[in-house]
């Protein structure tokens, strides 16, 4: 009699949570899944008999592809609220590609509601391709499959079964009640716009160049070869021929721009003092000539590459980005640490030994950003872009760049790419140079020894705006952080 009564309510439950997902799926809750995780493992412990196993999202943050297992018994399940052919193959290729058959020898995909019909094993076949085995009658299971399990059971554990099969009913409930209408989740939408205080003054001095004497010294010193070089080279090997390397400068027209006071700096050497002249930045960037827009903003690139360069971060002139070097040159890979909402670690740079000669160097992976500015309501904000750069010696770029890139950009999704960007603002303000801003009430222009300043950072915080409006649905949320893993660290 008790036996009958467990089996009618297992049946009254299991169809009720049927019925629930499906009616979830339907309104696009398609992430219902994510929240029966948890509950679905002392189910299929006991209905496949596999003690250990173990919500792998707990082992390791957003775990690729699949989503319990047991490397015990080596047996893994995906646990779905599609019933797609391409849910499935897209499920197949991740066990394939990240080779999780080495692990697990049976792969099962747990629909929450009723599997179709059939599924095409030729079209699975061509995905697996002999790599294991996966039966479209066996491995693809639904509900329904999991009560038949549970009806070969002893009683006292079809009654366990049956409570946690009601458990994962008040789940559903608590789900469907959280995401309903009118209880709308806040959202994060991350910019790529920082915000920058730039220096409050600019100083502007005429150049005087011996250029016949500079290309001279150039060869004797700097390794020059060429007969001649452009304005911009020469200052360059000017100052370093009077020892400095800074490249926090622009050159337009005969002149030098900086913010460095040039009075106390190496850039005193190359110019007529007597032309030295002091301006508020204002002065250039709220100009309404092009020329001065674009000076100021090449001066907050500049000032940039000055700041960047003690942190082993290197500017390509030629294709204007930034990109991670190692701190030592025989280092194999670099790490950084920082802090978004846990502390936690990038890596920035990597050495990667081919696979087919392990001893031999492939390439070398650098993490690059491109930097440009720009002004919105009277504030100066960088807009960062993070891409990759791959080189064979650490410098320059890799005949296999543009594959390499591209295979890693397919890779990279919305959640990775803002990680990304926070990384990148949260770096550039640790390393800030502080500025000094002098005050209001004092001119800019001539800036008195006693006159009231105070110091601030040139990086601000990253845009962020929060909003009350449910912007992410769905199974894209899912996607996202199965594949964010093969990114982050």
């Amino acid at each position: 009699m008790r036996q009958l009564e467990i089996e009618n309510e297992l049946r009254d439950v299991v169809s009720r949570i049927i019925n629930q997902v499906d009616l979830s799926t339907k309104q696009g809750r398609l992430d219902i899944n994510l929240s029966l995780e948890d509950a679905l493992i002392p189910i299929l412990k006991a209905a496949y008999n596999l003690p250990n196993l173990i919500n792998l999202n707990r082992r390791q943050k957003n775990f690729p592809g699949i989503d319990l297992g047991d490397d015990h018994d080596r047996v893994a399940f995906q646990v779905t609220a599609t019933t797609s052919l391409e849910k499935v193959k897209k499920t197949l290729t991740h066990f394939v590609d990240k080779q999780f058959y080495n692990t697990f020898d049976e792969l099962y995909v747990l629909m929450l509601t009723n599997k179709q019909a059939s599924y095409s094993q030729s079209a699975i076949d061509a995905i697996t391709n002999g790599a294991f085995d996966f039966s479209t009658k066996n491995h693809i299971i639904d509900l329904g499959d999991i009560l038949a399990k549970v009806s070969g059971l002893r009683i006292p554990a079809q009654e366990r079964v049956l409570n946690d099969f009601k458990i994962i009913l008040g789940d559903i409930k608590a789900y469907l009640d959280f995401n309903a209408e009118g209880n709308l989740q806040s959202h994060t939408l991350t910019s790529n716009l920082i915000t920058v205080t730039p220096p409050e003054t600019v100083y502007v001095a005429e150049l005087l160049l011996n250029e016949a004497s500079i290309l001279e010294q150039a060869r004797e010193h700097l390794n020059f070869r060429k007969n001649s070089c452009s304005r911009q080279s020469l200052v360059k090997m000017a100052l370093l021929l009077n020892g400095s390397g800074t490249d926090d400068w622009v050159v337009f027209e005969n002149r030098i721009f900086t913010f460095e006071d040039i009075n106390n700096s190496s850039i005193r050497h190359i110019v007529d003092v007597g032309t030295i002249e002091v301006l508020e930045s204002r002065d250039l960037s709220e100009s309404e000539i092009d020329d001065n827009i674009n000076i100021f903003k090449l001066l907050l690139n500049n000032h940039v590459r000055e700041t960047v360069k003690p942190h082993k971060i290197v500017y390509d002139r030629r294709e204007k980005f930034f990109f991670f070097k190692p701190h030592n040159p025989d280092d194999e890979g670099r790490k950084e640490d920082w802090v978004g909402k846990k502390k936690s670690t990038r890596r920035v740079y990597e050495k990667v030994m081919s696979k087919r000669e392990p001893t031999r160097l492939a390439h070398h992976v650098h993490l690059s950003f491109e930097l440009s500015f720009t002004s919105i309501a009277q504030q100066w904000y960088a807009l960062v872009v993070p891409s990759w750069l791959y080189t064979y010696d650490g410098n320059r770029k890799s005949r296999f760049h543009e594959d390499l890139l591209s295979k890693q950009k397919r890779l990279e999704f919305n959640q990775s790419v803002r990680n990304i960007v926070r990384f990148l603002a949260y770096y550039l303000r640790s390393i800030n140079n502080p500025i000094t801003k002098v005050s209001p009430n004092n001119s800019a222009s001539t800036p008195a020894l006693d006159s009231p300043a105070n110091e601030v950072e040139f990086f601000g915080e990253l845009l962020e705006i929060t909003c009350e409006e449910k912007l992410v649905e769905g199974e894209q949320v899912g996607a996202e952080f199965d594949e964010e893993l093969a990114l982050e660290d």
